[in-house]
C-alpha cells in the first residue's frame, strides 16, 4: 500500500471478501514479510525491520538504566527497533556496551530489531559511535544531558519537547551537509538517516526535513516521560499529524520518504489503523507503560493455614518483575499484531 492511494476511513481494517480469497492457499499470505523496509534516498537500497515497531524509552525517560537490558531483549526477541544512545550507559560499563555493539550493523540478524543511533542537533556529533551505524536519527529536541542546568532526574516537563534547531543549521544547505556527514561516518553500505520532530507545525517541518535529505520522518504526536507512575503528553491528534505529514510527503515529490509516528496505542486495532492510514512504523511506548503500570508492585502477604498436621504458613508467589512483565506483554502484542495484519492483509 502506498501513501498516495491509502484507503479512506470507512474501508480501513476490512478483510477481503471470501470470493476474492477462494483461489488462494490459506497459508499463502502468512509467507509474506510482516516487517517494513526503510529506503535510503542515496543508495536506493533499504534496511529491513522485522516488525514495524520501535521504542524511544531509552531516550525519553529520565533514568532508563534499569530498563536497558529489557530493551535489548525487545530488540533481539521481539524484533522491535530501539533508539539507544551510548551515553546513557554512563562511565561504568559504557566501554563494555560499546564493544558489544561494535560491528552490530554488519552482524545483525534479520530477526533482530535495529539499534538506532540518535543524534541531538544541539550536541557535537560523536563520530566514533557511528562507525558501524545502520540507522541514524536526528533529534530536533534538546538533549538536556549537557545542559548548564541539568533536567531533573525524576521527571521531564512538556517543554523538553519544544522543537529545537541551532542558528547555524537553519539553512537547508547546511543541514544537508550535516546529514551527508552522518552518512559518511559509518562503514555500512546502506545508512538510513531520519529526523524526529515534535508535532507542532507538522507540514512545514516535514517539508524542511525532506528538503534537507532525510530518508524518513518521525513525528512525535505523543511523548512518554515516565514509567512509574506513567507519564505522557499528547501534542497533537494523531489523525491530524498523519494527514499533515503525508500531505507534505506527497507535495515534496519524493516518493520514498517513510513516515514514523509516536502516538497513543491502547489496543491492537489502534496499531493496525496506523498502518492502514499510511504509517510505516510506530512506537509501542504508550502500550508498554500502561502494561507495566498494571503489574503488581509487591507480592501478596503470606497465609496462615491449619490442617490435621498442624498449622503452617504458605508464602504467596512473588509478583513478576515489572521489566520482565513488560517484555512478556511486548511479545504477546507483536504476535497478536502480526495475526491481525494477516487478517486484514496490511
Amino acid at each position: 500500500m502506498t501513501k498516495k492511494n491509502k484507503p479512506q476511513g470507512n474501508t480501513l481494517n476490512r478483510a477481503r471478501p471470501l470470493a476474492e480469497r477462494i483461489d488462494e492457499s490459506p497459508g499463502l499470505w502468512a509467507l509474506r514479510e510482516l516487517g517494513c523496509k526503510l529506503p535510503c534516498r542515496i543508495s536506493k537500497q533499504s534496511i529491513h525491520w522485522p516488525c514495524p515497531i520501535f521504542s524511544r524509552l531509552a531516550l525519553d525517560i529520565p533514568d532508563p538504566t534499569p530498563l536497558l537490558p529489557t530493551l535489548d531483549k525487545l530488540r533481539r526477541i521481539c524484533g522491535i527497533s530501539i533508539l539507544e544512545p551510548e551515553i546513557l550507559a554512563g562511565d561504568q560499563g559504557s566501554s563494555e556496551r560499546s564493544s558489544l555493539r561494535l560491528g552490530s550493523g554488519a552482524n545483525r540478524s534479520l530477526d533482530d530489531g535495529v539499534s538506532i543511533h540518535p543524534i541531538f542537533v544541539d550536541e557535537p556529533i560523536p563520530l566514533g559511535d557511528l562507525m558501524h551505524a545502520e540507522q541514524i536519527e536526528l533529534q530536533f529536541i534538546p538533549s538536556g544531558l549537557h545542559a548548564k542546568q541539568p533536567l531533573p532526574t525524576t521527571s521531564y516537563q512538556p517543554d523538553r519537547w519544544i522543537a529545537t534547531l541551532p542558528s547555524d543549521l537553519t539553512d537547508v544547505e547546511k543541514m544537508s551537509k550535516r546529514i551527508e556527514l552522518l552518512r559518511n561516518s559509518s562503514d555500512q553500505s546502506t545508512v538510513i538517516v531520519g529526523g524526529t520532530i515534535p508535532a507542532g507545525s507538522v507540514y512545514d517541518d516535514v517539508r524542511f526535513l525532506i528538503d534537507c535529505g532525510v530518508d524518513y520522518v518521525n513525528v512525535l504526536a505523543q511523548v512518554v516521560a515516565g514509567l512509574r507512575p506513567p507519564k505522557s503528553w499528547t501534542l497533537q491528534p494523531i489523525d491530524y499529524v498523519i494527514e499533515q505529514a503525508l500531505g507534505a510527503i506527497d507535495k515534496s515529490g519524493v516518493s520514498e520518504i517513510a513516515l514514523l509516528v509516536c502516538s497513543p496505542i491502547k489496543t491492537l486495532e489502534d496499531a493496525i489503523r496506523l498502518l492502514s492510514l499510511g504509517v510505516d512504523a510506530f512506537s509501542i511506548d504508550s502500550w508498554l507503560i500502561e502494561q507495566q503500570s498494571a503489574l503488581p508492585t509487591s507480592s501478596q502477604s503470606s497465609e496462615d493455614l491449619g490442617s490435621f498436621m498442624g498449622t503452617y504458613t504458605r508464602q504467596a508467589a512473588p509478583a513478576p518483575a515489572p521489566m520482565e512483565g513488560m517484555l512478556a506483554a511486548a511479545q504477546t502484542f507483536v504476535q497478536e499484531f502480526n495475526a491481525l495484519r494477516r487478517l486484514y492483509e496490511i
